[in-house]
């Protein structure tokens, strides 16, 4: 009887070893934090890629007011 409980206890920490290994996933928490930074990383994107069609369409205004007043 001894040893059967010797058993069932060695096999409850055994198991909860490795439960405690399997959901202390690091390559996860590497991931999750790779994904915030991309979030960041299309937003500052977006920012940059607004002003230059901003840029484009001031260049476009500017033109074409040029263009009307030479043609007045």
């Amino acid at each position: 009887m001894a040893h059967f409980k010797k058993f069932i206890l060695f096999s409850f920490f055994f198991l909860l070893i490795t439960f405690i290994a399997g959901c202390s996933d690091e390559q996860e928490n590497d991931n999750k934090k790779a994904e915030r930074d991309h979030v960041w990383k299309n937003q500052t994107d977006a920012l940059k890629s607004a002003k230059e069609m901003s840029r484009k369409m001031q260049k476009s205004l500017s033109q074409q007011q040029q263009t009307l007043e030479e043609n007045e």
